[in-house]
């Protein structure tokens, strides 16, 4: 029997959804900062709509099993971090600057940089979303190493 291939593609738009979710928390616990916060997470469900758009793709899956760098169990392993920050949040567990923090380190590592290497297999349009989050990415991060430093000069 043949074993079921995971669905790459729907684990990335989980782990979007997943960290759109910790930015609304972050939204609702910090209110000084709730715009911030919640510009992030629609930046999410906007990654999560592109990448659900290749769904029609036939190749997408295929690629991100075999020739992306992404490891299926690296992602859900993710998925259950962000679960758990999340659940953190909710208590009340954070500073405004640990919030930041770990929101930096997740589009730091964020799965979207390992999309540098795009097989002329991919379509253009394949190609183009894959790029587009990449970049986006790297503009979060600069947002939030940019309000670190700005939190940890207020609190000097």
């Amino acid at each position: 029997m043949k074993e079921v291939e995971p669905d790459v593609l729907e684990m990335l738009i989980g782990h979007e959804l997943a960290i759109k979710q910790l930015y609304e928390v972050f939204a609702a616990t910090f209110k000084h900062r709730q715009e911030f916060w919640q510009n992030l997470a629609r930046d999410e469900q906007g990654h999560a709509d592109r990448l659900a758009s290749l769904r029609s793709e036939s190749t997408v899956n295929r690629w991100l099993l075999h020739e992306s760098r992404l490891k299926p169990n690296a992602i859900k392993s993710s998925i259950g971090y962000v679960g758990r920050q999340v659940a953190r949040a909710r208590e009340g567990n954070f500073s405004l600057l640990q919030a930041l923090s770990i929101a930096r380190d997740l589009e730091d590592a964020l799965l979207e940089k390992h999309f540098s290497k795009l097989s002329d297999s991919t379509s253009e349009r394949f190609r183009s979303i894959l790029m587009d989050l990449a970049a986006e990415t790297e503009r979060h991060r600069k947002v939030l190493v940019e309000a670190i430093e700005t939190e940890k000069r207020q609190s000097s």
